[in-house]
């Protein structure tokens, strides 16, 4: 395959011979040889794309599952909560009622102005 500066150097060559079948010759290898590039940076481009969106894929799957598992974990720490303070409530009924009230009345203050 003919580079750029070789076919530079040959047409600078034929133009100063005078021979313009030559040059045409010439001008024509060059568009083939730029359609090829062209070819190959094409199908370059469509493997990388190819390879960036099954990479996108793993990672979007992977953020999923791993927001799954976030979400099921803490779903499972609030029924823990939620058990612990049932729990709290039954065996101590008196001193939740008072929690209760003394937290509603800081708030109520707080919430005054």
């Amino acid at each position: 395959m003919a580079t750029v500066r070789n076919v530079e150097d040959k047409v600078r060559e034929t133009l100063e011979g005078g021979d313009a079948a030559e040059v045409s010759a010439q001008l024509a290898q060059l568009r083939e040889d730029l359609a090829n590039l062209a070819g190959s940076v094409k199908a370059l481009g469509a493997g990388v794309s190819h390879e960036v969106k099954a990479r996108a894929s793993r990672a979007a799957d992977d953020a999923i599952a791993a927001g799954e598992e976030t979400v099921e974990t803490v779903r499972n720490e609030i029924q823990s909560l939620n058990d612990n303070l049932t729990y709290q409530v039954q065996k101590n009924p008196l001193q939740s009622l008072g929690i209760a009230v003394a937290a509603g009345f800081l708030i109520a203050l707080v919430t005054r102005k």
